[in-house]
């Protein structure tokens, strides 16, 4: 059965938007814009194994108050792939589409960096080390651990699985599957997103992401503590049904952040909060940047 998607969605699909590219340290970067040069910027970061098409139904909700970006990192969405990844790599690809954007030019407010999941923490990296003034960073599901932490339990929300080729568009639509596995009430946006996850390639279609990303990145040794010495605002949203925070993670986040850091709950999201609670999600970051001006 087809889901009909409601006018807001189409209608967000429908704003106007620009599409570029750039170089960053070799390797060719792919970003989409939204909105008025007059306005802050935003950048919105995807997540593990993402895409910046993640974005397209925000950040159109976003343009009364903000000028958007949201790029694709590398090795995923249109971007090239590298041979090596590394966490201060992504943020300086943030931080060049930023440039690139104008963000950093006499603008009304700095920029703000919104990222979701893996997004979340390359939005850090990227603030930790830009040498242009960050409004704030907000992370989207982002949890981070404790040094402690036991990955042995650990539920992995990254493309671990190995790239196949598929002989035909339908048998590939059909395997799309959310990582960390979770439900999702709104079938028309996964869709959406299923249509722009795969490629043409090797005379079939595949996943457009490097499936060797994860392991070169060394995620599970990345310090994500990076978070809570910014020198900037930092916000924290959650899905209240998120497989990524436990109690014990929101605690530790909680007793570790500057105070005045907002940390919000989504309520009936889990972890992909972009696509279970879009609106909301809208709403929750315009209220917190709302409060940063």
């Amino acid at each position: 059965m087809i889901e009909i998607a409601p006018s807001w969605f189409t209608e967000a699909l429908d704003v106007k938007k620009t599409e570029h590219r750039i170089s960053v340290e070799g390797a060719s970067v792919y970003y989409q814009k939204w909105g008025d040069d007059k306005k802050p910027g935003m950048m919105l970061v995807h997540g593990s194994g993402s895409h910046s098409h993640w974005w397209d139904f925000i950040a159109p909700q976003l343009l009364e108050h903000f000028q958007v970006s949201a790029l694709d990192l590398t090795g995923m969405g249109e971007s090239d792939r590298r041979d090596s990844y590394e966490a201060s790599l992504f943020g300086r690809e943030i931080l060049a589409v930023a440039k690139d954007s104008g963000f950093f030019d006499s603008r009304p407010m700095a920029p703000v960096i919104c990222g979701h999941s893996l997004g979340g923490y390359m939005s850090t990296f990227a603030a930790h080390q830009s040498r242009e003034i960050i409004q704030g960073v907000i992370m989207i599901d982002s949890p981070i651990r404790p040094p402690d932490y036991n990955y042995t339990t650990h539920k992995r929300s990254g493309p671990i699985r190995k790239i196949k080729t598929y002989t035909d568009r339908e048998s590939i639509l059909n395997r799309f599957r959310l990582t960390p596995t979770q439900e999702c009430e709104n079938k028309y946006i996964l869709d959406y997103i299923a249509e722009w996850s795969i490629k043409e390639s090797n005379g079939g279609f595949e996943w457009k992401f490097d499936d060797t990303l994860f392991n070169k990145l060394g995620f599970g040794h990345m310090k994500r503590s990076i978070a809570f010495d910014l020198n900037c605002k930092l916000g924290i949203l959650y899905g209240t049904k998120s497989s990524m925070f436990s109690e014990d993670i929101l605690e530790y986040i909680k007793s570790n952040v500057k105070k005045g850091t907002r940390i919000i709950p989504i309520e009936d999201a889990a972890h992909h909060i972009p696509l279970d609670q879009p609106i909301k999600l809208v709403e929750e970051i315009l209220r917190m940047t709302d409060k940063w001006k």
